[in-house]
């Protein structure tokens, strides 16, 4: 099988690591040898039920070996994986069913009413006289046939759709290509010396491309991923500590997490080594702390479910705040016209459509690109430096309109951050009839003793304008957030005005 696809570099990964573990998951071992199997099993039972090459699989499974079972199985009959996200409400996961038209799906809880036309696999136990078969089934029936299982798929095929949150609207479903992120998986497992002694915490969701990407190129160095399927700080470091766990990533808030817990009961964590942060800003304070209390270097990554990205591991630019030196070509940043900024100016970071293949599902493609279809417009805020580094410095469109000022709430969020007595934090806009939106401030104490809107404003007093202070402080026990570290924003709204304390806005 050729080498430059996802599924030939996992096929040689396979037969590297032979009878050596590849995932661990509570008490349950999976060789190497035994993921290629059962995927190929699985590969061959979708052939004989009709499921076709180009076909989309979709899967709806938390954190778990089958997750990547069934990954690789709809790679092997040619079939284009779909990965939802679990917390995904059945309307939600029913949307994207019939927005890629699916012709599979593989879950845990299948839909409360069967879909026409999609064969439904069930991880565990079928329901009764539900029209589905269980995935012990279509391996069964995978291992009992000698066809092929499908065309082998070539380095310009989708691989994968990954599906944006679908909470507000329709999701978004972003193609990642087999040649593309076979090339860049096997050089990012490369570059992080990924190798057959690396033990690897998977607590970040695999529907999300930077776990799925961290995980894959675990397997493609030959270690062994441990699958959480959900986030605690305490069991994380449990976990660390009980699987000698050398690499873990995570997002500033998991970090965060993890470090308030190892200072509240120490274990030994001394296996670990390496660290890949992405997702926000990591200051300084955060840098230095998972350093020297984690004791793991620090690799961070920018980028996003479109395939677009960039990382450093050099000290020096994290401490600046860069995410890293793009490829010549690679990246700029432009105005609001689209044109091209010089280095230091701040403006929207784009990406190279040349370097990297965006292109979502049902987008049509023309002989005559235009400019959109040259450039990926991120929706971040910017700058790129003389020397080359990226900086990430917020959202466009996530900015609070306070009397006609814009204020952007990462700025505050890192601020409030940078506090000592600050464990986790988050910035909103709330309405207000006087100054159209006002700014609030979510926050998790790092003691017993909350901080006053009064403390917190003096303290921001010397970094922030008094425009971008706090008017209003809500004290809460944890900031609901995804799996993957995003505020839950509904959520957050609903606690808002338990614990409220303000101060009257001015101008």
């Amino acid at each position: 099988m050729r080498q430059d696809t996802l599924l030939g570099a996992l096929e040689s990964a396979c037969a590297r690591g032979g009878d050596r573990v590849a995932l661990s998951f509570g008490d349950v071992r999976t060789t190497y040898r035994r993921l290629w199997e059962d995927a190929n099993a699985l590969g061959r039972a979708y052939r004989l039920l009709g499921v076709e090459p180009g076909a989309r699989v979709v899967c709806h499974l938390a954190n778990q070996p089958e997750y990547l079972v069934g990954l690789a199985g709809a790679w092997v009959c040619g079939a284009v994986h779909v990965g939802v996200d679990r917390e995904f409400t059945p309307s939600e996961l029913y949307r994207v069913v019939s927005l890629t038209g699916a012709d599979a799906l593989v879950c845990d809880v299948p839909p409360r009413e069967p879909v026409p036309g999609v064969h439904v696999i069930v991880v565990g136990d079928a329901p009764a006289a539900y029209p589905c078969r269980t995935l012990e089934e279509m391996l069964a029936l995978g291992r009992a046939t000698r066809s092929e299982a499908g065309s082998e798929p070539a380095p310009g095929d989708p691989a994968m759709i990954f599906i944006s949150s679908g909470t507000t609207g329709a999701p978004k479903a972003t193609f990642g290509f087999h040649g593309n992120l076979s090339q860049r998986w096997q050089r990012l497992s490369g570059w992080l010396q990924f190798g057959s002694g690396d033990t690897h915490l998977a607590q970040l969701p695999l529907t999300h491309g930077f776990g799925l990407m961290m995980s894959f190129a675990a397997l493609l160095g030959g270690g062994r991923v441990v699958l959480m399927s959900a986030f605690r700080a305490s069991d994380a470091l449990d976990t660390i500590a009980a699987e000698r766990v050398t690499v873990f990533n995570g997002t500033p808030t998991h970090f965060r997490l993890a470090l308030r817990e190892q200072q509240r009961a120490a274990r030994d964590i001394r296996s670990l080594r390496l660290s890949a942060g992405t997702a926000a800003a990591f200051p300084p304070s955060l840098v230095q702390a998972i350093w020297e209390e984690l004791g793991t270097e620090l690799v961070v990554m920018y980028g996003s479910s479109e395939g677009v990205g960039v990382a450093t591991s050099e000290r020096s630019d994290i401490l600046l705040g860069s995410v890293g030196k793009p490829q010549p070509g690679a990246a700029k940043i432009i105005g609001l016209a689209g044109e091209s900024l010089p280095p230091g100016a701040i403006g929207e970071i784009a990406f190279s459509r040349t370097v990297y293949p965006v292109r979502y599902w049902g987008q049509q493609t023309t002989t005559a690109p235009t400019d959109d279809e040259l450039w990926f417009r991120s929706g971040d805020l910017g700058k790129i430096d003389e020397e080359g580094r990226l900086y990430v410095l917020g959202r466009l469109k996530h900015q609070i309109d306070r009397g006609g000022l814009k204020v952007d709430p990462v700025e505050v969020e890192r601020a409030l951050l940078a506090l000592p007595d600050i464990a986790d934090a988050t910035v909103i806009g709330l309405p207000n009839e006087m100054l159209g939106e006002i700014i609030c401030a979510c926050v998790v104490p790092m003691s017993d003793t909350p901080p006053t809107l009064e403390t917190l404003r003096w303290s921001l007093g010397t970094e922030l304008a008094s425009y971008k202070l706090p008017d209003e402080l809500c004290v809460l026990t944890a900031i609901p957030r995804t799996s993957l570290g995003k505020v839950r924003a509904d959520e957050l709204r609903a606690l808002i005005g338990r614990t409220l304390q303000k101060v009257a806005p001015s101008v």
